[in-house]
């Protein structure tokens, strides 16, 4: 997501944001059928479905909402946070209803430089480069609210974060000096406290007992910091030489197992919740990283009009499928 500078809005549009706050939107397909989750397209500005069952799903028509979307934070398989360019606050899209029902965060601003939902999708963080802030929404999906923030205007710019579930812990990363430096914040405290140094870190991810995974694709390492919200100190858990290579994302599934995507080898590294090394799956696949789809299934790639993989991190065994890509 990018940042935006929120300008006085003309009456005329102003009339227009109200309307997205309306659940009378334009028409979204009825079509019966299961849905594994919904998907931007960013050529069009709208979501796709992901239609079918998880080893048999197609991509979808677009969902009609009346509006573009500049972008979209997936929260679970049927909430998202997206930013449209004709209202000043970011927007909640519950794809349970038909059609589709929009509302407004109230006080968090459209197009933030980057954003971060929990494992669950019931927090989110997003972090305005112009103003150097975090803004860290709870709630989700009834009643979002704005609870926190959290101001970096001392620290170089931010590259990665992650957030609890209940928003009260946050690890966030910032560049600083030519490495980054990796911060604990709490709501109980109000305060940052230095974590790890890091070369450049791929991701971060907060498991459900609140500790932080993170991997740094220069170093070719992935570390913990069990205690997260106290700063303890970071336990090495892999490097090169378990197969680590170029780690660009890190997730957490719904069973608390750790999955690393390594971008060097294109593989999908599997740790169990204390950090020990299950496997690798290999995806032969333009890996992108590990987005979330819907509870326990990842996103591998980013295009639509290519094939498209996805991991289904299951309680007992790991899968990687794909969908044949969209044709127009």
């Amino acid at each position: 997501m990018k940042a935006m500078t929120t300008s006085r809005l003309s009456a005329a549009v102003v009339a227009a944001a109200l309307l997205l706050v309306c659940p009378v939107l334009a028409g979204q397909s009825s079509l019966s059928g299961p849905v594994l989750g919904y998907v931007l397209s960013a050529p069009e500005q709208q979501l796709r479905p992901l239609r079918g069952i998880l080893g048999s799903a197609t991509v979808g028509d677009p969902v009609e909402l009346g509006f573009p979307i500049a972008d979209a934070l997936t929260m679970d398989m049927r909430h998202f946070v997206a930013s449209s360019e004709a209202n000043p606050e970011l927007l909640v899209l519950n794809m349970e209803t038909s059609p589709a029902s929009v509302a407004p965060i109230s006080g968090a601003r459209p197009r933030p430089s980057y954003a971060a939902a929990s494992v669950r999708g019931t927090s989110a963080a997003f972090y305005y480069a112009d103003s150097k802030g975090i803004v860290i929404v709870t709630g989700f999906p009834r009643k979002p609210v704005v609870s926190s923030s959290v101001d970096l205007s001392s620290s170089g710019p931010l590259t990665r974060m992650a957030v609890s579930d209940d928003g009260g812990l946050l690890v966030y990363s910032v560049a600083e000096g030519g490495r980054e430096g990796v911060f604990s914040w709490t709501a109980s405290s109000a305060s940052s406290r230095f974590v790890s140094a890091a070369n450049a870190v791929g991701g971060i991810a907060i498991t459900a007992n609140g500790a932080a995974i993170v991997t740094d694709r220069d170093a070719n390492e992935v570390f913990a910091v069990w205690d997260a919200g106290e700063g303890s100190f970071p336990q090495y858990l892999a490097a090169s030489a378990d197969g680590v290579s170029q780690p660009a994302d890190v997730a957490v599934s719904a069973s608390n197992r750790i999955y690393v995507a390594n971008l060097g080898s294109a593989n999908i590294m599997a740790l169990d919740s204390g950090g020990r090394l299950l496997g690798a799956h290999a995806c032969n696949c333009e890996l992108s990283g590990l987005f979330p789809l819907r509870d326990s299934v990842f996103r591998l790639t980013k295009r639509l009009d290519q094939t498209v993989y996805l991991l289904d991190a299951g309680p007992t065994r790991d899968r990687i499928l794909f969908v044949p890509p969209f044709t127009r």
